[in-house]
């Protein structure tokens, strides 16, 4: 299928999740990878210096944020926090749900409205997609959403760079024309649907040469972004320990990791604590 100039990324997101609609619960999975590659000139291939995943569970019901957990993978021990609504407001869990303390600001984790409005925006130049049948999905896993009789499962996106450039301005990515930043190298953009529907893309950037060395270095990323719907769930009631600090905002939580959860007996020393 080739667009026209003004055909744009969300009426295609739109297409592939019909059916998973906005109500009840949702979930949302991001996953952010980054890798560095040392390639040596003359050597038997590239060494993976650095490898980190950034990966993000969001819960919604009825479009309102419920619960999250970040989790951030890499050379060190994983990071991990939960964020969960406590009545109007809510609160951070740094062991997995069994202490909870008080988050004073809204997290700003992700928000899948801005982000489809966002898409909105991105121009696609031509879309390949395959339509399958739904009366020949005959092993459907049971409680999946049901298929309409044509559907669309797989589409390969084509767009020009500056529509690349602004998907990654979603996230804030450090990938711009900037003569002093990483030049953007080569980038693909597909969407598929099952039970989920998925956004995937990847870029990589041109080759650098690493400052302590000179050794040439590959940095490739990814970003996977998929929606799923959730039936009923019976999470546990919040309850906030008065030992763990109040904390601002997210950023707070990432210093807590950082230098290490406080003790209950440094209740008093916590940033926030009124």
């Amino acid at each position: 299928m080739s667009s026209d100039r003004h055909l744009s990324l969300g009426p295609l997101y739109r297409e592939m999740r019909a059916g998973l609609g906005d109500a009840g619960r949702v979930r949302v999975t991001v996953e952010f990878q980054e890798r560095t590659l040392a390639a040596p000139a003359g050597g038997q291939g590239a060494a993976e210096l650095v490898s980190f995943v950034l990966e993000t569970f969001v819960e919604y019901e009825d479009r309102v944020l419920d619960r999250a957990q970040v989790a951030l993978h890499g050379p060190g021990p994983p990071k991990r926090f939960l964020v969960a609504r406590h009545g109007s407001a809510y609160a951070y869990s740094l062991d997995g749900g069994e202490r909870w303390g008080r988050l004073v600001a809204h997290p700003r984790i992700f928000d899948l409205e801005e982000f489809e409005a966002e898409l909105g925006q991105i121009l696609v130049e031509d879309a390949t997609y395959d339509v399958l049948d739904g009366s020949r999905d005959l092993q459907a896993p049971a409680g999946s959403r049901p298929r309409p009789e044509r559907f669309v499962d797989a589409l390969d996106v084509s767009m020009d760079r500056e529509a690349f450039l602004r998907l990654l301005r979603v996230f804030s990515a450090d990938v711009d024309d900037d003569p002093d930043a990483p030049a953007l190298n080569a980038f693909s953009v597909s969407l598929q649907a099952a039970d989920d529907v998925s956004l995937q893309y990847w870029w990589s950037l041109s080759d650098r040469v690493s400052e302590v060395d000179d050794v040439p270095l590959k940095v490739r990323c990814s970003v996977s972004i998929r929606v799923a719907a959730l039936g009923a769930e019976e999470n546990s009631a919040v309850r906030l320990d008065e030992a763990l600090p109040d904390v601002a905002d997210l950023d707070g939580v990432w210093a807590i990791l950082r230098h290490g959860a406080p003790d209950a007996a440094e209740e008093d020393r916590g940033p926030g604590r009124r």
